[in-house]
């Protein structure tokens, strides 16, 4: 048998209690072109559990699925090309002499709602020019700019000529608009985004006419006029923006931060408690509210976002994890016990028509991300997952809406919508032999974020001496003894990994598949986490029994 010799490693506890005590992350943070989307903190140190803190967006196709960087990108590379690739039957983006503009096929039109998903989708994906293209025939022939005093809103309803047919607007188009210009103005380093962006965020608050958010309750309306202005729209509330909105506009900040908390309310508020669903339009306390047709009372078509938008917000924040996994629960279960048939219900989850569409599927999917570490959710999470991934572009005139919904799922879930934030500050910091936790046999340079600040960490290989901290591990026999324990059971996620149905004070080892050891300790209970920064696939040694997981 071959023995390999391979790092020492810190004891488990002391590793956890750094990466707690001192918030410390390690990780790339920035894109190729040197866009950081990296860790952060509150203004007092203190941080959550999401990706704004962490710079953590794993994708739970990866650990859930077991998909692979390859067949994530093909799947990004196949939605871009079917729905901006410009092939009949099958794209929405279009271009002519004012840019580019995204059509709604079943109506002929362009919508407010549409173009603010086509930049979103386009700073995403890092499609540079057609954000531009699509940002120039917005404000040319949509918007009403505030600097020539315009209301600082979107038409929501445009001709192909550029012609407007309805200057009201839809506030889901602003908050989308103001999402995607800030991170393109973080993402490019685009002065111009940002001052555009922000000349919206002012206009939210009785810039030059009324509020798009009720200056009482603090949710956005359903339309900022008369008669619209008292009620709302779940499908508009969407915290992890509104959020963002709260720290980076330069006016009303006090309000934004008020939105913020009256969002996550009518969110979770607008949820049936027996189905999970929301209705098209809401009431300001989150019950239905009837305008227009019968839709507006049923989960129909605007409702079906909202699972997206608490399922977004629980990995980006991590803030209102109770609530959003409560709701996740309900309409996951609900969708579960339904056989995903239908796709409209009333608010009750009663009446079940229509069919159910990748829209759904995809939305469906990011509402799991406050399930992924549900107790008795694995198997169903990965099936709602599996619906997501399986859907296939849409061809024909209904392409449009769910289209560009599943789309934008699909970016949340491979792990492609990122928080594009200012460019920190990066200082230098040595370290000698190990850093965090872990030791290194080699000199090596990377990024870490320790006490809110981020570092270039240079770490000087220790010399190797004999002694107890040098472990051995025998791939030989890992590799007889890889077989499953049947009541023992391994699970990777995010940056750890959990031990279950191990007895308390079992030895384990976690190396990856050189044998080196990354980490050893003794479970501390049946349901053991382990907190490990590598990714890949590893080896997980408990007792005299070997597990392969892949992070």
């Amino acid at each position: 048998m071959k023995n390999l010799s391979v790092l020492s490693v810190a004891l488990l506890c002391a590793s956890m209690a750094t990466a707690a005590e001192n918030s410390i992350y390690t990780g790339t943070f920035f894109d190729d072109s040197g866009a950081y989307f990296g860790p952060d903190c509150e203004k007092d140190g203190t941080q959550s559990t999401g990706a704004y803190y962490t710079g953590d967006y794993t994708s739970p196709f990866k650990t859930f699925l077991g998909k692979t960087d390859e067949d994530i990108q093909n799947k990004l590379d196949e939605l871009w090309n079917h729905y901006f690739g410009g092939q009949n039957d099958k794209t929405v983006y279009y271009e002519d002499n004012d840019g580019g503009y995204i059509v709604d096929i079943n109506n002929n039109d362009i919508r407010s709602e549409g173009m603010s998903y086509g930049m979103m989708i386009a700073v995403q994906t890092n499609h540079k020019e057609q954000f531009g293209k699509l940002w120039n025939w917005a404000k040319k022939h949509m918007w009403s700019n505030p600097a020539t005093g315009g209301s600082g809103y979107f038409a929501w309803q445009a001709n192909r000529d550029g012609s407007v047919r309805d200057w009201g607007n839809a506030p889901d188009g602003e908050i989308y608009f103001m999402m995607a210009l800030l991170f393109a103005a973080n993402r490019w380093d685009d002065a111009n985004y940002m001052k555009d962006a922000q000349s919206i965020l002012k206009a939210c608050w009785k810039g030059n006419g009324q509020s798009l958010y009720s200056e009482q309750s603090f949710i956005a309306t359903f339309q900022p006029s008369d008669g619209n202005n008292t009620w709302g729209d779940a499908s508009y509330s969407l915290p992890a923006f509104v959020d963002l909105f709260s720290r980076w506009s330069d006016t009303n900040t006090d309000k934004w931060k008020k939105a913020t908390k009256a969002t996550r309310d009518h969110i979770y508020n607008s949820a049936n408690p027996q189905s999970g669903l929301c209705s098209d339009y809401s009431n300001f306390d989150g019950t239905p509210h009837y305008a227009f047709s019968d839709n507006s009372t049923k989960y129909a078509f605007d409702a079906i976002r909202c699972p997206m938008n608490y399922g977004m917000d629980s990995y980006l924040f991590g803030v209102d994890m109770e609530r959003q996994t409560k709701i996740a629960k309900v309409i996951t279960d609900f969708f579960e016990k339904d056989g995903y048939r239908h796709g409209h219900f009333n608010w009750d989850g009663t009446n079940g028509y229509g069919d159910f569409t990748i829209g759904q599927a995809g939305a469906n999917a990011v509402a799991t991300y406050a399930l992924l570490e549900e107790e008795g959710y694995k198997d169903l999470v990965k099936k709602v997952l599996q619906k997501a991934w399986d859907s296939k572009p849409i061809v024909g005139s209904q392409r449009y809406y769910d289209g560009l919904v599943h789309y934008l799922a699909m970016l949340h879930l491979t792990g492609n919508f990122k928080i594009w934030k200012k460019k920190p500050e990066i200082e230098k910091k040595t370290a000698e032999g190990e850093y965090n936790g872990v030791s290194y046999e080699n000199d090596t340079t990377f990024r870490a974020f320790e006490s809110c600040k981020l570092y270039e960490v240079a770490v000087t290989a220790k010399k190797a001496a004999p002694g107890p901290d040098t472990s051995l591990v025998d791939l030989d026999a890992i590799a007889n003894a890889l077989n499953f324990n049947t009541d023992i059971k391994i699970r990777a996620h995010a940056n750890s990994i959990f031990i279950e149905n191990a007895p308390a004070g079992s030895r384990f080892t976690v190396s990856d598949l050189n044998g080196r050891v990354l980490m050893k300790s003794k479970t501390q209970s049946s349901m053991h986490e382990v907190r490990v920064e590598n990714r890949g696939a590893l080896l997980v040694i408990v007792g005299n029994r070997a597990y392969k997981v892949v992070k």
